[in-house]
């Protein structure tokens, strides 16, 4: 067989080709499901997050994730120690929607909160948690890598 322009330019579309088909297979095969179910609603509400945070940049502490004795803890700062409140936590695994799980606490004083190890695997967490304190809501968002 002789190689020739034509033989050449055969061979370039041919790996082309090859090579759109298994990138087309790929992008056929990824999840592309959005974070929420319900984003639409969350989105609309957005603006009481971004009035959470806001407080919570007030305070002379931050909110934390720690590990001690083997479990996870959520450290509230200094300022609302003592408080009640209620308290909305959602433990978020950015990689897997599956392991995403909800706590929450109604007239709860505020101090450090464990967090079921039993719910928690290797990875990634981020604690999006907020909190009412009467006149006052408050929102963290604290992440650990287990």
């Amino acid at each position: 067989m002789k190689f020739n322009w034509g033989t050449g330019l055969a061979l370039t579309l041919g790996i082309f080709i090859i090579g759109m088909g298994i990138v087309l297979y790929k992008a056929l095969n990824q999840r592309h499901d959005l974070v929420t179910t319900d984003y639409y609603q969350q989105e609309l509400a957005y603006q009481n997050t971004i009035d959470g945070k806001r407080n919570a940049q007030e305070l002379s502490g931050t909110c934390e994730l720690k590990v001690r004795d083997q479990e996870l803890y959520i450290d509230f700062p200094d300022d609302l120690k003592g408080e009640t409140a209620d308290l909305e936590i959602t433990m978020y695994y950015p990689t897997k929607a599956e392991l995403d799980f909800e706590l929450k606490e109604e007239a709860w004083t505020v101090g450090s909160l464990a967090v079921p190890g039993d719910k928690l695997t290797g990875g990634k967490w981020i604690a999006k948690i907020r909190m009412n304190l009467g006149d006052k809501d408050y929102y963290f968002e604290p992440q650990i890598v287990l």
